[in-house]
């Protein structure tokens, strides 16, 4: 399993560290609400809304550098847009 790193968000932050803490305590807010609508969203079958939850979802993994995750998030995302 990969472990999540802030070494993307240090990157951007080019060492503000209240930006770091800023984007940290918003990923840790949204990321249960964000999951919490996919879930939603598988459970009415709303195909496009689900598409939608994984590509914010997505954009979160990479954030915290889950690369492998993107990749995994990714082909998810493709098969719900195909209807698979």
């Amino acid at each position: 399993m990969q472990e999540p790193s802030l070494e993307y968000i240090n990157d951007l932050a080019d060492g503000d560290q209240s930006f770091v803490l800023e984007i940290t305590t918003l990923l840790k807010s949204e990321f249960p609400k964000d999951l919490k609508l996919f879930y939603k969203r598988l459970e009415e079958n709303d195909l496009k809304g689900v598409a939608s939850s994984i590509h914010k979802i997505k954009y979160k993994f990479g954030l915290l550098g889950l690369e492998e995750d993107v990749i995994i998030a990714s082909t998810f995302e493709n098969e719900v847009v195909k209807g698979s």
